[in-house]
């Protein structure tokens, strides 16, 4: 059998390469290394010889067929040999590309970080033989939706047809310095006889009428081109938008998400997904693989509404978000109410030990704040900032920010 390494990077394919025969190939019963460049070239050589292969290397980021997608294939080809995984990506995403392996049946012995030294692979092969795969978890069913009339979904169809939808912009900022880093969208509908809708009543309808995609495609459009407007006058913020999970049904997702940013010309490291905490999937198989992408596209991945969905904590380590939003309901009143301080707190613990920012939605009052700020926090959004407000006066909000930063958040 020989060993596969799949990388576009050719210093790092061969330096494994030199380091593999040093440790002694034949006498591990391999025959020798083959290289590869492209996943797809990589499927190629092991469909023509699927016994051929007992241990192969792969890259994450790769031009055409990414990291993910290339599990993805091995697994269906039903992959017998040992699978590694090696990448420069953050410890987060490496992890969840090994869940996801491991989910479908494939032998991963590990995964190595970038730049790979002879003491960790000599390591990792040498331990190959006690990996364990990942505790099964039980299935939960997702919240039931309320039914949804035909008219009422057929009037939402329309609207995102006709153009009825917008979006508003809440800032977010640095609670410490009071800096402007970013906005979220938030969507609204403006119906013929019923006035401006918001998202509790929108959402569910797009998720019962099956339309989610074509409404995550407009929200997200309008909020990249308006952020590139923004852009274009000196201003890169970052930009927030809600998916509902619904969306991630199909796995070219991250591609789809990718061309509507080229079209607008905006940066992916720059957009933040915002997902809720209360339809998270419990064996998030499919929707792993597509948060996993988005992630290694440079797309950022948030919690929102944290604290409200009583989510398994184990199932949130296992997810590469980067943000984590703690509810509204648990920030205001947090001064002066002991129990909703005490959840901030964990929440904010939580936060570090993930090693990923923490965002308190909902700062309406400067006592709030304060308290917020004391327990280190350090993003936050609400109306003691700003209101969500049309894209045409962001601007203006941006410039007349500074006159009343110093006073609400003097020391």
């Amino acid at each position: 059998m020989k060993i596969l390494v799949v990388d576009d990077d050719d210093f790092t394919t061969r330096l494994l390469q030199i380091q593999l025969r040093a440790m002694g190939l034949r006498d591990s019963g391999y025959s020798g290394i083959e290289l590869s460049s492209r996943g797809e070239d990589a499927l190629a050589l092991l469909s023509a010889d699927p016994a051929g292969f007992g241990l192969v290397f792969c890259d994450l980021r790769m031009p055409g067929m990414d990291g993910v997608e290339f599990v993805r294939h091995l697994a269906a080809m039903d992959y017998k040999g040992a699978l590694v995984l090696i990448s420069g990506a953050e410890a987060r995403v490496l992890q969840a590309v090994e869940q996801l392996a491991r989910d479908q049946g494939l032998d991963v012995l590990g995964r190595l970080a970038k730049p790979v030294t002879p003491v960790d692979l000599r390591r990792l092969l040498k331990a190959g033989e006690a990996n364990v795969g990942p505790v099964a978890g039980a299935n939960a069913p997702s919240p039931p939706v309320a039914p949804a009339s035909a008219a009422d979904t057929a009037a939402l169809e329309a609207a995102i047809t006709a153009g009825e939808l917008f979006n508003l912009y809440q800032p977010k900022l640095d609670l410490h310095t009071g800096e402007i880093v970013g906005v979220e969208a938030l969507v609204r509908w403006q119906h013929r006889t019923r006035g401006i809708l918001m998202p509790l009543e929108l959402v569910p309808l797009a998720e019962d009428g099956g339309f989610v995609g074509p409404l995550t495609r407009v929200v997200l459009a309008n909020a990249l081109h308006d952020a590139r407007c923004w852009s274009g006058s000196g201003r890169a913020l970052d930009v927030s938008v809600n998916v509902s999970m619904a969306a991630l049904a199909s796995l070219e997702f991250p591609d789809r998400v990718a061309r509507l940013a080229d079209a607008a010309g905006f940066p992916l490291e720059r957009l933040v997904l915002e997902f809720s905490e209360g339809r998270l999937p419990m064996e998030p198989r499919a929707q792993l693989d597509i948060m996993t992408r988005l992630r290694l596209k440079g797309v950022r991945l948030a919690i929102d509404e944290f604290g409200t969905g009583f989510s398994n904590l184990a199932q949130l380590g296992g997810i590469p978000f980067s943000e984590l939003k703690i509810d509204r309901g648990f920030v205001r009143g947090a001064a002066g109410d002991a129990p909703r301080r005490a959840i901030v707190q964990a929440a904010l613990a939580l936060a570090r030990e993930l090693d990923v920012q923490a965002v308190a939605e909902g700062l309406d009052a400067r006592d709030d704040l304060d308290c917020l700020r004391t327990l280190g926090c350090h993003l936050g959004q609400g109306a003691l900032f700003g209101e969500p407000m049309p894209a045409s006066e962001v601007a203006a909000w941006i410039r007349t920010w500074p006159s009343r930063r110093d006073g609400l958040l003097a020391a």
